[in-house]
């Protein structure tokens, strides 16, 4: 990749008659005026960039600062509380996930985890919204929360972009909203115990996908094989239920067993890894997974199972440093849409950080990158608008100021005990 190819398909990205048909098609303007939905995306996006948005008045003084525009509040909140507003925001993020993502790690060819086609993290957070929308998105949290969100997430942890992302009132399930079996084809799923479910691990395997999902510590299932952490059968254990050894778990660091789930058909098979971290029952980890053990030890799995925290901080990133969070509004159509704009500043922010690791060949934090895009990202959106042929330049500027603000403090500690154990490599 280099800067002009990257600049190019940022400005696609966000082309003007793009926005302004995609605006018309989802009801959000039927005619040109002042506040045209190119202006108000590229208004949107710098608003939450800088991570400082609480009102539409935020949103409206920036707006005028970038467009030169002398725009009111009450045709600018009439804009924004049209049903059209949130679709024509959520279809600008499904266009920035499509055209932006790109890939920010492999796996080197000697690591075993070089055989998928990719890592996928699901995971979910929620947070309240005014009080007023409980009617429309209920919370979990009685009283204190009436009205709350939850964003499920699919992550592809090689792009560090998300696949998919479900906006459901916090009291949905979670389990419907795991990705299909047969996007798991060929590729490893992480998710935590809100998504276990053993006809979706049976389906999964059976189109030929790999899981690997924490499980809870009931999990009433049959051991068929139980091997201490020097590699010794527990040969005691055969043919008993787990529930029946609960106990004696934690005097060892790890046991690998092959388990099977027999009390509803049809039955299914499959391989727990428990790990006791501290020596004590209430720290029991397990860990459900179809990874053959000729393959991956009990050791790959644990580590594996530990990058589901880059889904964490991607939830981290979004709320600390792209405004998500809960709006003063009572209106369910502008709540939504502010939700998908803060998310398609998230997908900019990265976007700019992969760019800049690439060109400058060095490993980049996007965690630090979300911190300093800020001060550059505003230039550029004003080239788009006013002046194209500086954009070149304004991105030029971009990239070389992440590039010396936001590199990874401690690759070497990276690759030794963190994301890059496995195997992954920065590209």
């Amino acid at each position: 990749m280099n800067i002009t190819t990257a600049t190019n398909r940022f400005k696609w990205s966000l082309d003007e008659d793009r926005l302004n048909t995609l605006g018309k098609e989802t009801g959000l303007c039927q005619r040109k005026r002042t506040l045209t939905p190119h202006r108000l995306m590229l208004a949107l996006l710098d608003s939450f960039a800088s991570g400082n948005v609480k009102t539409l008045a935020d949103i409206l003084r920036r707006f005028n600062a970038l467009c030169g525009q002398q725009a009111q509040y009450k045709p600018f909140h009439k804009q924004l509380a049209k049903p059209g507003f949130p679709v024509f925001v959520r279809e600008t993020l499904t266009q920035m996930l499509n055209e932006l993502a790109t890939q920010a790690l492999q796996f080197t060819p000697d690591s075993p985890f070089a055989r998928f086609t990719g890592i996928h993290i699901q995971d979910g957070t929620s947070f309240a919204l005014k009080p007023t929308l409980a009617h429309v998105f209920p919370g979990r949290f009685g009283p204190q929360n009436p009205a709350a969100v939850e964003l499920h997430v699919n992550l592809d942890l090689l792009c560090e972009s998300p696949n998919q992302i479900a906006l459901t009132p916090d009291t949905a399930a979670e389990i419907p909203q795991l990705p299909a079996p047969e996007e798991c084809r060929g590729s490893l799923m992480l998710a935590d115990r809100g998504y276990f479910s053993k006809p979706h691990m049976q389906a999964i395997d059976a189109a030929g996908g790999f899981f690997l999902i924490r499980g809870k510590t009931n999990a009433d299932v049959l051991v068929e094989r139980a091997y201490r952490p020097d590699g010794r059968e527990i040969r005691a254990w055969r043919g008993t239920r787990l529930q029946d050894h609960i106990a004696q778990l934690p005097r060892y660091a790890f046991v690998d067993l092959d388990v099977r789930f027999d009390k509803h058909k049809p039955d299914f098979a499959c391989r727990l890894v428990v790990h006791s971290r501290t020596g004590q029952k209430e720290s029991l980890r397990f860990l459900f997974s179809n990874l053959s053990r000729d393959d991956f030890t009990a050791s790959h799995i644990n580590d594996a199972y530990r990058l589901r925290w880059q889904i964490e901080l991607v939830f981290k990133e979004w709320k600390s440093h792209a405004g998500l969070h809960a709006f003063d509004t009572s209106n369910p159509h502008i709540a939504e849409g502010l939700i998908w704009a803060s998310l398609c500043a998230a997908v900019v922010k990265r976007f700019w950080a992969h760019v800049t690791q690439h060109i400058s060949r060095q490993p980049i934090s996007t965690q630090k990158a979300a911190k300093c895009i800020p001060f550059v990202l505003g230039d550029i959106l004003r080239a788009i608008l006013f002046r194209p042929q500086k954009l070149l330049a304004a991105a030029r500027a971009a990239i070389k100021y992440l590039a010396n603000n936001a590199r990874r403090a401690h690759p070497d500690r990276d690759r030794k005990t963190g994301r890059l154990k496995l195997g992954l490599e920065c590209i």
